[in-house]
């Protein structure tokens, strides 16, 4: 039996999603995120609007974890929750578009590095008193500190770049100069 051209578009189009939610969810699980919150975060994304229902049928989880985590996104401002006109549950939706989501998650990600850059200095001076310099667990500690020196003003710079405003990025591509 032939399967119809729409059942066939369908079946591409759900592997498509998964893909695309398999690799938004890498990203959000690298920002610290839990696999599980990662994934119901990439739904969001990709469908603008969810409820737990289908996230549900699209994860298998429970709907504590689905709850769980649609809590979280709130938290976050990823999402946000809607009364459903139609049922009793509530409709979770993508808080502004991905850019505005992902610009804020940045803002966060920089004021997180931030404190960490200022409570790293403060560890820093402490250490600095050459009697811990023979206690042990100094060496481990000063590479670390060695090693996060390096690492947050690569990520500071890193995202920087990314601030760029959609327009001056397209000028930027085009070899345009901020004087034209």
């Amino acid at each position: 039996m032939k399967r119809s051209k729409n059942a066939l578009s369908e079946e591409r189009f759900d592997i498509i999603e998964r893909r695309l939610v398999e690799i938004i969810a890498n990203f959000g699980y690298l920002k610290g995120r839990s696999a599980k919150t990662a994934e119901v975060t990439a739904y969001i994304y990709i469908r603008r609007e969810v409820t737990q229902q289908l996230l549900r049928e699209l994860t298998g989880y429970s709907l504590g974890t689905i709850s769980a985590a649609l809590q979280d996104l709130e938290k976050f401002g990823v999402a946000s929750k809607h009364a459903s006109p139609d049922t009793r549950g509530y409709i979770y939706r993508l808080a502004g578009t991905p850019s505005q989501v992902l610009s804020r998650s940045m803002t966060d990600f920089q004021a997180y590095l931030s404190q960490t850059s200022s409570f790293l200095e403060e560890v820093e001076a402490k250490l600095s008193k050459p009697s811990l310099s023979k206690k042990h667990g100094y060496s481990s500690l000063r590479s670390f500190l060695d090693e996060m020196n390096i690492l947050i003003p690569a990520y500071e710079h890193i995202l920087q770049k990314f601030q760029a405003t959609p327009l001056s990025a397209g000028k930027k591509r085009a070899g345009e100069t901020n004087d034209q």
